[in-house]
């Protein structure tokens, strides 16, 4: 593991910090907030102060905020990949934006869904401005991501590939959705199993991370395309988004401060993610019906149930299991980060950022 993959502590508090974002994060961040902030510039209904509040820039009153909005994980990935093929960020820049903007209005509506209140430490937009407001919000939000992507063109992109990369963003986006419903779905069903779970991730959470990293290498160069290299580094990010999503499932459990979320919120709202999953499938006897008997509970869970449940995924192992798929997954995408030649110094970031999603804490 690389040195920003391991646990920190706060100097002052002796507080676990968890490990910090690869560097090359920074190398970008200036470049993907310009950019970001730009498709809003000048745009006065009320409907744009939600969003520059979501996006991190704004206080609920307006005032000026300094809130991170998140890792901008999406269009980071974009620009890296565009790096990785020795392409022209300005190029990659509108369909990192425009991959940012589809994210975040899957989060909108996401937090409406599960009924989440606090998002990135602070109240979501349903909460804030009531359900209608969070389901039209979230929707103009998708069709900024459309005029992003649209200046694709203005950036030096040819028309047949502008026109490609938007059909992919669509189809990917559509992808994210289907995953979306999934996981909505298998709420009320009694069983889901391990394939079942991945299919519904790789939707839901892979399709954004792989179109990332795919849109950023297809776009970039100047020459065009490098059809092989675009199509090896679409699987890495098939990859890293099914490691990102069971890691995320890891701390919807065992989370801790970092994630805002207490020890089984995942379990106290019935999630069939993959430890759910894991359990249920492995649970034998008596137990076995017990689990069954509390998963078919109207309504979050109680204290004692969502206790009854972590006491047998500690019995069962499950956490170690959720966490050795992540990793077994990671050494084969691993293998194909080192089998391609990238430019400049990608294909250590690459591997800094699958060890980094391994053992991220928020």
């Amino acid at each position: 593991m690389t040195s920003t993959s391991s646990n920190s502590a706060d100097s002052s508090t002796g507080a676990k910090t968890g490990p910090a974002l690869p560097s090359f994060f920074t190398r970008y961040q200036s470049r993907i907030d310009e950019a970001l902030r730009a498709e809003l510039t000048g745009l006065t209904p009320e409907i744009y102060d939600i969003h520059r509040y979501y996006m991190g820039w704004q206080e609920i009153d307006g005032s000026d905020s300094n809130s991170t909005g998140g890792k901008r994980m999406r269009p980071t990935l974009a620009l890296l990949a565009a790096d990785a093929v020795g392409g022209d960020l300005e190029r990659a820049t509108p369909i990192a934006v425009a991959l940012e903007y589809v994210h975040n209005f899957s989060l909108i509506h996401d937090d409406l869904e599960d009924m989440d209140r606090v998002r990135h430490h602070r109240p979501t937009v349903w909460a804030v401005w009531g359900e209608p407001a969070a389901i039209v919000s979230g929707n103009a939000m998708f069709k900024i991501a459309d005029t992003a992507a649209w200046k694709l063109r203005a950036a030096g992109v040819e028309e047949t590939v502008a026109l490609e990369a938007e059909a992919e963003l669509t189809n990917h986006s559509l992808k994210m959705m289907e995953g979306q419903y999934l996981d909505i779905s298998f709420e009320t069903e009694e069983s889901v199993n391990v394939e079942q779970y991945l299919d519904m991730i790789e939707r839901k959470t892979g399709a954004l991370i792989e179109a990332s990293i795919y849109l950023g290498s297809l776009v970039g160069p100047r020459s065009g395309p490098d059809r092989e290299k675009a199509t090896a580094l679409k699987a890495i990010g098939y990859d890293l988004g099914r490691i990102f999503q069971i890691r995320d499932d890891v701390l919807g459990v065992w989370g801790g401060e970092e994630t805002g979320k207490p020890v089984g919120a995942d379990i106290k709202r019935k999630k069939k993610a993959l430890p759910a999953v894991h359990a249920l499938s492995n649970s034998t006897g008596a137990t076995s019906e017990r689990l069954k008997q509390i998963f078919r509970t109207e309504g979050d869970l109680e204290a004692e149930d969502v206790h009854v449940v972590l006491e047998e995924m500690e019995n069962l192992g499950t956490q170690d299991y959720c966490q050795s798929m992540a990793e077994d997954r990671w050494l084969d995408c691993k293998r194909m980060i080192e089998s391609l030649e990238l430019a400049g110094s990608t294909s250590e970031e690459f591997t800094e950022l699958g060890e980094f999603l391994l053992v991220r804490e928020s």
